[in-house]
């Protein structure tokens, strides 16, 4: 798209109504790039948009000051009954300081008091840690007198000792060595042990003779006859 001059009171407008480069180039309907180009190559349209910025900051700045410290805003309320026309009332309502506002101001206005950037928590090295340890020490001071044996006595001096004898050489032990065994003697071979007697089985034993029958025994009375008789 070729630019127009009428181009920079368009942009002026859409700015101070808070429009981006993004939505300046979808308005005229052209890449981010040719915004950035015209910017460079017309001083209307550049400074068109750096004043339409300018007023639209300035406008969030009021508003976030207002709503840091407090402040009354204008309120309609609409209410409507069956059959009847709505009717519009109007009304204040006081907002009360909010301290997100606050911080936010402060940190652009003083960014070196309330800046959010800390320094990372990390871990000390060793070699931090005995500086802090020795400092410590350095700077204690007891609020009671230590006893004697603990204040710093000087060094004894020093006793030079004589050399140490060097080390005798380990002597390696001797191997004994075993006698050899002497040559065996032709000997007549031990006599055969005589062989174990092999008794036969005993006979079985005779069977013992059963015991007899016992014999009957006598009746004391004769019984009575079953049928008739006297």
């Amino acid at each position: 798209m070729i630019y127009e001059p009428e181009f920079a009171d368009q942009a002026r407008a859409m700015c101070r109504l808070g429009a981006t480069d993004e939505e300046l180039a979808e308005h005229f309907q052209v890449c981010v790039r040719t915004i950035y180009r015209w910017r460079n190559t017309h001083e209307a349209f550049a400074e068109a948009v750096v004043v339409g910025k300018e007023h639209a900051d300035a406008r969030v700045e009021r508003a976030l000051y207002s709503r840091a410290v407090g402040c009354t805003v204008e309120r309609t309320r609409v209410f409507k009954h069956a059959g009847e026309d709505p009717v519009y009332a109007t009304y204040k309502e006081h907002l009360p300081p909010d301290p997100v506002a606050a911080r936010q101001w402060l940190r652009v206005r003083q960014p070196k008091t309330w800046s959010d950037h800390q320094e990372e928590a990390r871990e000390p090295t060793s070699v931090e840690r005995i500086e802090r340890a020795l400092a410590r020490v350095k700077d204690y001071n007891p609020s009671y007198p230590m006893p004697p044996q603990q204040l710093a006595s000087p060094p004894p001096p020093s006793q030079e000792l004589p050399p140490a004898a060097p080390p005798e050489p380990e002597q390696e032990p001797e191997l004994q060595q075993e006698p050899e065994p002497a040559p065996a003697m032709d000997a007549e071979p031990a006599p055969a042990p005589p062989p174990v007697p092999v008794h036969p089985d005993p006979p079985p034993a005779p069977a013992a003779p059963s015991a007899p029958a016992p014999a009957p025994r006598p009746l004391l009375f004769e019984p009575f006859p079953r049928n008739g008789g006297g």
